[in-house]
């Protein structure tokens, strides 16, 4: 691969612009509790981080025998607004690291559209990503299918190889990897579990950072 190539940045959303993945898995042990499913945070995190509310559900439901009502994503949804509203902070350092970066950029999500663009808002880079931004629900298949990646290549007729990625959760790594996309893994969240980054490295990811000001020398190194 050439370490010229690279056109584009993409950043997932969750875990890596805004700190909020801890605050979903909060709510989400507390809501799966509900149905009679006992599940500790940490193990929540290690099994469902990056995976959208609808999957992470069904496979409960799957698991444990019980029904979902019709509106459960709807819920989910308004549930985590509410505590998200109260509790939702960005990643440190963000904006300043993607300020150094010089590749066009886009964010890519498993979250809805609207929320992705919340979240950017939310950052105050919306002059960053303008209108390329993308959600999983443009694909069949979400996170760890690498659908949307591929997607995204398509928009802007770019190689994969040509795209550098940085990705907090293994779901996101996963997709980003089979992708065929150079992966930046990041360790900086809240609900990073201490062995995290060996879990990203095994799936293919090339580097970790666990701080945003350290990203801008790792990405500029391969351009």
């Amino acid at each position: 691969m050439s370490t010229q190539g690279f056109k584009l940045f993409i950043s997932d959303c969750d875990g890596v612009l805004i700190d909020s993945e801890i605050l979903a898995a909060r709510m989400m042990v507390e809501h799966v509790k509900t149905f009679g499913v006992e599940i500790t945070l940490e193990d929540y995190l290690r099994t469902c981080s990056g995976r959208t509310f609808s999957d992470i559900m069904n496979s409960f439901s799957q698991q444990y025998g019980f029904g979902l009502p019709a509106d459960f994503v709807d819920v989910i949804t308004q549930k985590h607004e509410a505590y998200s509203k109260e509790h939702l902070r960005a990643i440190p350092g963000v904006k300043e690291a993607y300020a150094q970066i010089n590749l066009r950029k886009a964010v890519v999500s498993n979250s809805l559209l609207w929320q992705v663009k919340h979240a950017v808002e939310f950052v105050n880079m919306q002059t960053v990503f303008e209108d390329r931004m993308y959600s999983s629900e443009m694909v069949p298949h979400p996170k760890p299918h690498p659908d949307i990646y591929f997607h995204v290549a398509r928009q802007f007729d770019f190689k994969p190889e040509e795209i550098i990625v940085i990705e907090d959760s293994k779901s996101g790594a996963t997709a980003a990897v089979e992708a065929g996309m150079h992966v930046v893994g990041f360790t900086g969240a809240s609900h990073i579990l201490d062995d995290h980054a060996d879990k990203l490295l095994e799936i293919g990811v090339k580097s970790v950072v666990n701080r945003m000001e350290d990203l801008p020398a790792v990405v500029n190194a391969l351009l």
